[in-house]
């Protein structure tokens, strides 16, 4: 992440308690921290003993199982802390609570597996972890930290109770007020880089976005123009790993003939990483920036599902069952992936809720944007690379992706068809078919 930047993540839709008011709702905000060299080493040497106790804790399971056959859950481990604390006193300045995230994040992760397990998938077994690969660790309530606002972009992160306790400069601010409530604290170690990420709670009216339009849009993602609308604008693709592909190659290059192991190889290995965070840091900056404005501007947004995993699922297959233009669909995956379709999805679906915004996403299989006409609605099949629709039927012709914009816009605005967007579910007392659209709830403005 850059220095500086905060970035706000949605994390659950509005709860309403038993008298029918909204609940505080939860967001997501990372801070980047600027520890001193002796807080850097302290704090790794936090990490360092999490780690140790969630090997260990893995260690036991294990043991348990394949010498008794008995399974140990968390609440054992857990009533064990207590002992561990007293044998090894580095445990203490810790916390009790961050201790029992620790061994809570390894029962996750056997839950997981039992579910793959059970599920036929790929199991993928809980494994023991490095130090230096650990992400870090996490206090689950307020208890043992506080957030300290400062100035226009600083901020103070306590950490630690008593004489003990650690002041750790940070940057950034978000914008949800004074009247938020910090709920959890997670500190992570990214490329030699600290980072926060604190979830705050904080009501509905804070939460919300300022509209500044009330246009009606169709909006198809693709990967020449990033977004195409229904009127013909469009926004450009960035191409923030197409941009970068040389100097990445340059030293995934370099990095292959040194030595595994050897302080050149990883040096190169940590400027790869670094490389790798700033494409996504920028990515994540372009998203979040534009689907902010395209939001504001719009009362009703519509566009099309994308299974972003299944478009960039790769050609290649079998030895005996070669796939067929493996390298360029390769590259396909890549720009796909680049784009962040998913990512922007996501941001748009809670940004709407908080900007009164009605979002539209059409079934892509059913409704076959890309191949329907806007103006007679007729099935026109067409290929990939043919990027204009000419319609043989009402002779309409069109930019491709500006015509899929049109389809789901109109998608959004027709009644009876099946795939129809309305501002409320439709009653289920009559047999009617099923809705195959999702959309965010209607919302009102803030500014009505």
């Amino acid at each position: 992440m850059a220095a500086g930047s905060v970035s706000v993540v949605f994390l659950c839709a509005p709860r309403f308690d038993h008298v029918g008011m909204a609940s505080m709702e939860r967001r997501k905000v990372t801070f980047r921290l600027y520890p001193t060299a002796t807080q850097a080493e302290r704090l790794t040497g936090w990490i360092r003993l999490h780690c140790e106790l969630y090997n260990g804790a893995l260690e036991e399971r294990m043991d348990s199982y394949r010498k008794t056959g008995r399974s140990i859950g968390y609440y054992e481990q857990q009533n064990a802390l207590p002992a561990i604390k007293a044998d090894r006193p580095e445990f203490v300045e810790l916390g009790s609570h961050a201790l029992q995230q620790t061994l809570r994040r390894l029962d996750l992760a056997f839950q997981a597996f039992l579910r793959r397990l059970n599920a036929g998938q790929k199991p993928g077994f809980p494994r023991f972890k490095a130090s230096k690969r650990f992400s870090g660790f996490c206090y689950p309530d307020p208890a043992g930290w506080k957030l300290m606002q400062s100035g226009a972009r600083g901020a103070t992160i306590r950490v630690g109770s008593g004489k003990q306790a650690m002041s750790i400069r940070a940057r950034g601010r978000h914008r949800f007020g004074e009247s938020v409530k910090p709920n959890d604290l997670t500190i992570m170690r990214k490329n030699d880089e600290w980072f926060a990420s604190v979830t705050l709670r904080a009501s509905a009216a804070a939460c919300a976005r300022v509209r500044n339009g009330d246009d009606y849009r169709g909006v198809d993602f693709g990967i020449n123009d990033w977004a195409t609308f229904d009127n013909g604008e469009t926004i450009a693709n960035p191409r923030f790993i197409r941009n970068e592909l040389a100097r990445m190659g340059d030293l995934q290059r370099c990095r292959s003939r040194k030595h595994r192991g050897s302080v050149r190889h990883m040096r190169l290995g940590r400027q790869v990483a670094k490389l790798h965070a700033r494409i996504g840091n920028l990515r994540r900056e372009f998203l979040h920036t534009t689907t902010s404005n395209i939001v504001a501007s719009c009362a009703v947004l519509a566009t099309e599902e994308l299974r972003t995993q299944s478009m960039s699922r790769s050609a290649g297959r079998t030895h005996d069952k070669p796939g067929r233009m493996v390298r360029q669909k390769a590259g396909l995956n890549r720009e796909i992936l680049s784009a962040g379709f998913s990512m922007a999805h996501k941001m748009l679906a809670y940004k709407a809720v908080e900007a009164g915004t009605r979002l539209h996403i059409s079934n892509t299989l059913k409704l076959k944007p890309s191949q329907r006409c806007a103006a007679c609605w007729e099935i026109v099949p067409k290929a990939l690379a043919k990027r204009v629709h000419e319609c043989p039927h009402c002779g309409h012709i069109a930019p491709r992706d500006q015509n899929a914009a049109s389809v789901v816009l109109i998608d959004a605005h027709t009644p009876g068809t099946g795939v129809a967007a309305r501002p409320k579910p439709l009653s289920r007392q009559r047999a009617k078919p099923k809705s195959v659209t999702r959309e965010t709830p209607a919302t009102v403005s803030p500014d009505a």
